[in-house]
């Protein structure tokens, strides 16, 4: 048994990969808040899930373990979990969401059990009157709290690091300045019923940025492939774009198409992530998981970034 034996597990939320990844960094200032040691566990229940969900961790294929534990060191015999539906027989099994933490979150820090299990995403907003002045994230406003707990805890893999590098070298590196901009596919016109109205507000915003960079290129993320056609008719070779998977059809996101690789899935979001922030400036969308994700993984300076607000 370890030194410390008090632990969060934070199971996957099935949803967009940065929801996911929104999950994760409040259920990690949880566990600071509460003095227990995280461990992420991605299975399958997780849209990302790796070929043996029930074994392997689907968060590990993209990130750094956030602690030095993993889900095994947490099924021991001896350990008590909260809440009682989880034991060290089911801690790999996908289940039902437990919204037992979410409905009294004081709840969480007066806890004696071993293990906590959280697969329900919970936002900041709603534990931070429990962060102390001692700690690093006292006083800081929502995005720049999770600003700090991405910076602290998502360290890519090697492999992903490396061909994130290797694209921003041999196709960005010599085209700045970069304007990165992120256009949502119009599956999300079912949380977001204007996205058309919206989206159509982006050429104006990037023919304002060319008057004063005439010289500029646009890095541009997009799950839509009409989204990519319309912007390279626009915008001709200063679009820079990934060769990543998109989706042809108007009304199902991209993570549900049948023959996407899971994994593959979770690659190309990254990558166009952590590429957009070695732009110069950003334009994106408040309404949108990825378009927050850049805006948390750098500290832009002012004006560098414009986030349309729906």
């Amino acid at each position: 048994m370890p030194e410390n034996n008090r632990f969060l597990l934070i199971k996957a939320w099935s949803c967009g990969f940065w929801s996911a990844m929104e999950h994760v960094s409040g259920q990690l200032l949880i566990a600071e808040l509460t003095d227990r040691i995280p461990v992420v566990f991605w299975g399958a229940d997780s849209l990302y899930a790796s070929e043996d969900p029930l074994v392997k961790d689907a968060f590990t294929m993209y990130f750094l373990p956030v602690s030095n534990y993993s889900i095994n060191d947490l099924t021991n015999e001896n350990y008590t979990y909260y809440s009682s539906r989880w034991n060290r027989n089911n801690l790999h099994l996908p289940g039902q969401l437990d919204f037992s933490s979410a409905q009294d979150i004081s709840n969480l820090f007066n806890r004696s059990e071993n293990v906590l299990v959280s697969n329900v995403h919970i936002s900041i907003l709603y534990f931070t009157q429990w962060i102390k002045k001692s700690h690093p994230a006292y006083g800081l406003e929502f995005h720049d709290i999770h600003r700090y707990l991405y910076n602290k805890y998502f360290k890519l893999q090697p492999y992903l690091s490396g061909e994130i590098e290797d694209f921003y070298l041999k196709n960005m590196k010599s085209k700045h300045p970069i304007l990165g901009v992120h256009i949502r596919g119009s599956d999300k016109i079912d949380e977001v019923p204007n996205l058309h109205q919206l989206n159509d507000l982006y050429p104006k915003e990037i023919d304002n940025y060319l008057k004063n960079n005439p010289d500029a290129s646009i890095f541009l993320l997009t799950d839509s492939e009409k989204t990519l056609v319309k912007y390279q008719e626009l915008y001709g070779d200063k679009i820079i774009y990934t060769d990543c998977m998109r989706t042809p059809f108007d009304n199902i996101p991209l993570h549900h198409l049948p023959y996407y690789d899971t994994k593959m899935k979770g690659v190309d979001i990254i990558k166009d992530t952590y590429l957009a922030t070695k732009c110069d400036h950003f334009i994106g969308a408040n309404y949108s998981n990825v378009s927050l994700a850049v805006f948390r993984l750098k500290d832009w300076s002012e004006g560098a970034i414009k986030l349309i607000q729906h």
